[in-house]
């Protein structure tokens, strides 16, 4: 066994769909803390809600993102076998990603018209592009390095490979349009993560399961591995 170089081997995915899971479930939280409704005497809670709908309307375009992100995480790494240090990295790159986005959600919230929220979008924009970036990254890794379960698809792999790749277009696109009509930037990436809520693939990963589950990771293979959960 390496241990040193890119392909030296870092074991099974569980440690780093754990890591993974604990990274996402904290940035996702940290959204909300930029959520405040402040009602002024004489204000009715109607009004102070109303005030405070940017910052509910960024709330929800982010939560929706790096929820989807989670699940498709999960999906995506029911399918990998192993990983090796080159793998660790590009999801090192992703999980920076996620956590830098609450970030750009409030700047969002609090600047909503003229040349700062152009600034606002376009960072949002860059911030799923490059968590797009990553997800490419992370499944052309594993799957040109033989990191992936035996007798996948190729199916399978050619979905995933023109999905991913498509997702990043739709984010570079998406975030292209903060200097058109900023908000429309939270439109078509709140519509491009819904393009990925059923996971990488509407296809079967396995052209058939395999008959017995890999060592240490029960209950992977199973015929409607699709993967979708």
């Amino acid at each position: 066994m390496r241990w040193w170089g890119g392909d030296a081997e870092r074991g099974d995915a569980r440690r780093l769909e754990a890591f993974s899971d604990g990274v996402l479930a904290i940035a996702i939280t940290l959204l909300i803390l930029d959520v405040h409704v402040e009602q002024v005497p004489g204000e009715s809670l109607a009004e102070a809600l109303a005030h405070a709908l940017p910052e509910i309307v960024a709330y929800s375009a982010s939560f929706l993102q790096i929820g989807i992100m989670w699940a498709n995480h999960h999906s995506l790494f029911r399918v990998v076998d192993r990983v090796d240090q080159l793998l660790l990295l590009a999801n090192l790159l992703l999980l920076g990603c996620v956590s830098f986005l609450p970030l750009p959600t409030r700047l969002v919230a609090e600047h909503t018209t003229g040349a700062d929220a152009r600034t606002a979008m376009l960072l949002y924009g860059a911030t799923l592009t490059g968590c797009s970036v990553a997800f490419n990254l992370i499944w052309r890794l594993a799957a040109r390095r033989g990191l992936l379960l035996d007798g996948i698809s190729r199916q399978f792999l050619r979905d995933v490979d023109i999905r991913y790749l498509a997702g990043f277009v739709g984010y570079l696109a998406a975030t292209a349009l903060a200097l058109v009509a900023p908000w429309l930037t939270v439109a078509l990436t709140a519509l491009l993560a819904l393009a990925f809520l059923l996971g990488p693939s509407p296809r079967p990963a396995f052209t058939q399961p395999p008959a017995q589950p890999p060592a240490g990771r029960p209950g992977v293979p199973d015929a409607r591995l699709n993967p979708d959960g």
